[in-house]
């Protein structure tokens, strides 16, 4: 049997979203009437991005966007049902492509079930989307925002596989305050699976040294929360949330026979840690204005052990080790609407890696028009100065890590 290239994928998707355009993109509603006639039926939506970037003196987010690259594709499809009243059933696939982060690897990005009590409390579980600021619970949803990337130190695009959900429970509700506006707020706890080829895993091999090779990732208990203040301002809102993942787990090994951490035989490495993600919001729609600004930080406060399994260590031998990483990101931005077809925004948003004070500004602005209700296209250019968040050292060589480059992002999205 003849092996699926990324070339016939990409046919497929090409295939498939000349598919959508032919049907109108129309959204599906399957009945199931075999079940009685009170049987609500199931609604079955579905969409498909194919972006182009082009960049001038690194390659970023893809393998060789100094030549211009297509690898920067998101699909998904998803069904929800509501089987009984207040009852709301869902789930969503998902499958995406940036540089050599998903590589057409489908994962499930949702399945839950929920219930809402009252307007003040609800709850939910399975796999769950994970909520934290304004974008990250709605990542996939090109519709939702003006911008082809959205601030990258903060919603970094090659880690879409894990950041979005966890395998747990979820509260939520909304909470009038009569005058004083309203809070809503949710709180989580579960367990979030990283992919062995996901952004995360490549992130540890770049963070390490370029003969360091991911071999797993573990299983990590994650708690947190959010909280939005609907202030009594017509279109403003604040928000505040936190995460916090327990025993961070990553498992390793170097290919060259020089240990990152020793310089000795050739080791197996598990390395445990401990994160802290905040994330704090603000947001303002007024007429056809939308302004919005966010700081992210999270601290790794170290590794508490990392076990060396090969000579001249006993097996599970622990060593103590000590390495804090931590970064910040900060970003404002403006969009505004000028009728049905077009949409303009910008932002300049700021990262910066306190590990290794490494740094990424980027200025950006985005073009928007929604050419049908179901099929958008968006151009965007970035000037960006620094390189703290190319994350791929075998793809880039940095002579001058503080220079100015220029980048170019085009996405057409359909949906039904």
């Amino acid at each position: 049997m003849k092996k699926t290239t990324r070339s016939d994928t990409q046919k497929l998707l090409l295939t498939a979203a000349l598919g959508a355009v032919a049907c109108g993109a129309s959204a599906y509603e399957v009945p199931l009437s075999f079940f009685g006639s009170n049987t609500p039926p199931i609604d079955v939506h579905g969409f498909l991005s194919q972006g182009y970037l082009l960049s001038s003196d690194y390659n970023y987010l893809a393998n060789d966007t100094k030549n211009g690259s297509f690898q920067f594709t998101e699909m998904g499809l998803n069904a929800s049902m509501n089987p009984f009243p207040r009852t709301r059933i869902a789930i969503q696939g998902f499958d995406f492509d940036v540089g050599n982060v998903g590589q057409y690897d489908p994962i499930l990005d949702y399945a839950l079930a929920e219930y809402t009590f009252t307007d003040e409390f609800g709850v939910r579980g399975g796999r769950i989307r994970r909520p934290a600021g304004i974008y990250n619970s709605i990542q996939d949803i090109d519709l939702a925002r003006t911008f082809v990337l959205l601030p990258q130190g903060m919603y970094d695009a090659r880690w879409r596989d894990w950041s979005a959900g966890l395998d747990g429970v979820d509260a939520f509700g909304n909470i009038s305050l009569h005058k004083a506006g309203s809070v809503s707020y949710e709180a989580y706890a579960g367990y979030v699976e990283m992919a062995d080829n996901g952004g995360v895993s490549r992130y540890a091999e770049n963070a390490y040294r370029p003969n360091f090779k991911t071999t797993g990732m573990d299983s990590t208990a994650t708690f947190g929360g959010q909280l939005w203040y609907n202030t009594p301002l017509d279109g403003l809102r604040v928000g505040a949330s936190l995460t916090y993942m327990s025993n961070f787990g990553l498992n390793g090994n170097t290919l060259t026979g020089i240990s990152p951490f020793l310089p000795l035989a050739p080791t197996t490495i598990h390395a445990v840690g401990n994160v802290l993600f905040q994330q704090y919001s603000v947001e303002y729609a007024w007429k056809n204005w939308t302004f919005q600004a966010e700081y992210y930080t999270y601290n790794l406060s170290g590794w508490s052990h990392v076990t060396i399994n090969e000579p001249p260590f006993a097996n599970n031998q622990e060593v103590l080790q000590s390495f804090p990483d931590s970064n910040d990101t900060w970003y404002v931005s403006a969009s505004h609407r000028f009728n049905h077809l077009l949409e303009i925004g910008t932002y300049y948003t700021q990262y910066k890696d306190s590990s290794n004070g490494l740094g990424q500004n980027d200025a950006a602005l985005s073009l928007r028009l929604d050419l049908k209700d179901w099929w958008i296209f968006k151009i965007e250019g970035h000037y960006i100065e620094g390189t703290g968040l190319l994350r791929d050292n075998a793809n880039n060589h940095t002579i001058n890590p503080n220079s100015g480059w220029f980048m170019l992002a085009v996405k057409s999205t359909v949906s039904f």
